[in-house]
Formats: C-alpha cells, sequence, structure tokens
C-alpha cells in the first residue's frame, strides 16, 4: 500500500484487496452514489479494485484511497484513470468522500493533490471529470479546482457534464 502524497489532512494511497469491505460500504450505499447509475455490488467493487492495481502497475497512477493522516480512517477515493470520452483517449480525475466527512473540504484537497500529481509527477497535459449535473457540491469542488465546464454528455442513460483543465492552468486551492 504505497504512499502516493499526503496532504495537510490527508493520505492519498494505494488501494489493496484489503480495503474491499471500507470501498463497497461506500459504493454500495445509496445516498451515497445517489448521482451514480445506482449503487455497485461487492463484486463490483472487488473488480474496481483490481481495475486500479493494474493501473498502478502499468501506468503508475489510479484511483487512490483516501484516508486520514491523523487516524487512519478510510475517507473515500480520489485519482487519475484513463478513460474514453466521446471516442477520445482522455485522463479522468475523479473523487468521492464518504458521506461522515462530507461538506468539510476532503474531496477539494484530495483532488488539488491528485492535479498537482497529474501534471508535475505524471505529466499529463490535460484532466477532465464527469459530473452528474445535478451534484452541485461535485461541480462546486470542480470549480474550486479551477475546471471549466464543457458539454454534457449521455452515457447508458447517465447524464454528465464534462469538466476541463489543462496543465497550463495549475488548480487554483
Amino acid at each position: 500500500m504505497a504512499t502516493i502524497v499526503e496532504t495537510q489532512r490527508l493520505r492519498l494511497r494505494e488501494f489493496a484487496r484489503s480495503d474491499l469491505d471500507v470501498l463497497a460500504e461506500m459504493v454500495g450505499d445509496e445516498e451515497q452514489v445517489r448521482f451514480y447509475p445506482r449503487p455497485k455490488t461487492r463484486d463490483e467493487a472487488a473488480a474496481w479494485i483490481d481495475r486500479n492495481l493494474r493501473f498502478y502497475e502499468t501506468l503508475g497512477f489510479g484511483f487512490w484511497l483516501v484516508e486520514s493522516l491523523s487516524s487512519s480512517a478510510f475517507l473515500g477515493y480520489c485519482g487519475i484513470r484513463p478513460v474514453e470520452l466521446g471516442g477520445a483517449p482522455e485522463v479522468e480525475l475523479g473523487w468521492h468522500t464518504k458521506k461522515t466527512v462530507w461538506k468539510r473540504g476532503i474531496a477539494t484537497e484530495a483532488a488539488t493533490a491528485a492535479v498537482r500529481l497529474a501534471f508535475d509527477r505524471f505529466a499529463l497535459s490535460r484532466l477532465v471529470a464527469r459530473i452528474h449535473p445535478d451534484h452541485r457540491a461535485s461541480r462546486r469542488v470542480a470549480e474550486k479546482l479551477g475546471m471549466t465546464a464543457g458539454a454534457t454528455m449521455i452515457h447508458d442513460d447517465y447524464p454528465f457534464v464534462v469538466y476541463e483543465i489543462e496543465a497550463s492552468q495549475p488548480p487554483r486551492t
């Protein structure tokens, strides 16, 4: 479980298969995934961890577990991963925090660190985020980072606004 970066309050580290219980609990809770197409099963959460483990091996990055520096408690996940968007390859910035830490700046702090890693350590030139149009909290996080809203798209009946940021415009927060 390699630590990727530490911030003032957080540690972003690689997921391990032993993190399945905390991840499955969060992504299986209807309230915590209300802006996603549906809650995920435990098997889907396990497959998600496995996919990120492969990303770490092949790309050096993926979505990372976010934990409290002071208590090592699981707070959610955040990171970057490859995605295809409108037929073109992109790198997606994503974040998702537990409802027990909503409205505390955790997502913004983690996402700011992930953006800096993407541009500085991994030398990426652009990131996108896919955010449900009604998810005001996530849209605020994107805006705080300096991301700009672009097209609204639909994938498998799931609408999302594409936010983007270029390496030439590092995060504001």
